[in-house]
């Protein structure tokens, strides 16, 4: 899936397509809890392993 941004739901900030979970949870959860991307696949089941990866690499674009 890809990165997706629609001002009518999150409020406009960008989401993993088809799933509404925010970029921003998934980098959350990546940097603040200390998950490793397959512990953030168990939160989030709609997620795949890819997903996972491509939202933190967006957010390391968006932050670098």
């Amino acid at each position: 899936m890809t990165i997706v941004r629609d001002d009518e739901h999150s409020d406009g900030a960008p989401t993993i397509e088809g799933t509404g979970i925010r970029v921003k949870d998934v980098a959350e959860a990546y940097e603040h809890s200390g998950y490793d991307p397959d512990e953030i696949v168990q939160l989030y089941p709609d997620l795949t392993l890819g997903d996972v990866h491509r939202a933190l690499a967006y957010t390391g674009r968006q932050n670098g």
